[in-house]
């Protein structure tokens, strides 16, 4: 569980199946404003509007190494997590920063907070690449947050 929540944290803070399909570039502003609402939606605890932004298919996957761990697979699967996780206490925010379009991907940097037992905020950044197809999130691989890999680092 406690793997899952950090996965989870670093996500708002991505996919490898088949089933998307590239959009014109001109579509690039419409994209963002897919993301944009999918993680205001979840930033409002809103499962409902994240649901009708995610694609059938939806893959949700972490980049651990040189690993790709599949987090969520299916728009039933990731509704199931998102639900458990944002009645959660420990539940985040993010906000989304720097995007750099390429056709159907969109990676950004999203900077997840939270507020710790003692009150104050914690928070944590991490690269994240998102595909869009025919206005849905389709997938979403969300790479080690800059704590995460500044851990991985000293470890070595």
């Amino acid at each position: 569980m406690a793997k899952r929540i950090s996965v989870i944290i670093a996500m708002l803070t991505i996919f490898t199946a088949t089933g998307c399909a590239t959009a014109p570039k001109s579509a690039q502003s419409g994209e963002y404003s897919v993301i944009t609402a999918y993680v205001q939606a979840y930033n409002d605890r809103d499962i409902p509007a994240m649901s009708a932004l995610m694609h059938p298919k939806i893959q949700w996957l972490s980049i651990e190494g040189s690993k790709t761990v599949i987090v969520a697979d299916g728009k039933a699967d990731l509704v199931k997590q998102m639900s458990e996780y944002v009645s959660s206490p420990s539940a985040t925010t993010s906000e989304l920063a720097s995007p750099v379009f390429n056709g159907q991907f969109i990676a950004v940097k999203e900077t997840a907070r939270w507020k710790r037992a003692n009150g104050s905020v914690g928070q944590q950044s991490a690269l994240s690449v998102y595909e869009i197809d025919k206005g849905l999130v389709c997938r979403v691989w969300y790479y080690p947050s800059e704590r995460a890999a500044e851990t991985a680092t000293k470890n070595k």
